[in-house]
């Protein structure tokens, strides 16, 4: 009796193991690091957004991103093509639709924005409800012998769906915003880390900070 029971549960545990493996792959399809980013030459202009399209013309892939909620890269949607000399960290055959992509292209003369703009560098990065967050600023905590002009801190924030999360600020924190506004009560959107840490409230690192566009 003491047999059958012993294997009985190894059978259970087997299975339960099994699934386990089984389910892996599928459960961490949204957290596997994008390749490493390639660095965008000096004198280019940036737009991040969700590919809607994608087709080829000429031997060329076309592809057109749209800008998530919160942010502002100059236009709702914008058209890339990539021609000869543009560089990705991805292969053009992996592109599809949903991915979150940043683009460096060629600084548009005047107010007229190339329909394509080719691109310079492309970027694959993690979905954009991984790394794009926006809501309201509830609370600011400024590190010691913070400068006029930067804010090295943390803020803390009440994210859309009501929860509340901590953005660590250090030296390489990007803000495009009037510094003044850096208070409890600004609605902002962030570029930030992927990765968050498990905390209460959990907390991640603020790479760029804007005022949320609305």
């Amino acid at each position: 009796m003491k047999k059958v029971l012993v294997l009985g549960l190894c059978l259970v545990l087997c299975a339960v193991l099994a699934a386990g493996c089984l389910g892996g792959d599928d459960a961490g399809d949204n957290t596997t690091a994008p390749p490493a980013p390639i660095a965008p030459p000096a004198d280019t202009a940036m737009y991040r957004g969700n590919v809607t399209n994608i087709s080829t013309a000429n031997n060329e892939t076309i592809m057109t991103l749209a800008q998530v909620n919160g942010t502002n890269y100059g236009a709702a949607n914008m058209n890339f093509v990539f021609g000869d000399n543009s560089k990705a960290n991805f292969n053009l055959t992996d592109l599809k639709v949903g991915q979150y992509i940043e683009v460096y292209y060629g600084i548009p003369a005047g107010d007229v924005r190339p329909d394509p703009a080719t691109v310079v560098v492309a970027n694959v990065l993690p979905n954009a409800d991984l790394v794009v967050y926006s809501g309201e600023i509830v609370n600011v905590t400024p590190a010691v012998n913070v400068s006029n002009s930067t804010y090295v801190g943390k803020l803390e924030v009440k994210l859309e769906n009501n929860t509340t999360m901590i953005f660590n600020c250090g030296n390489s924190t990007q803000f495009y915003m009037n510094m003044s506004d850096v208070a409890a009560g600004t609605k902002v959107s962030i570029y930030g880390n992927w990765v968050i840490q498990t905390s209460m409230p959990p907390q991640t690192t603020a790479y760029e900070v804007r005022t949320y566009s609305e």
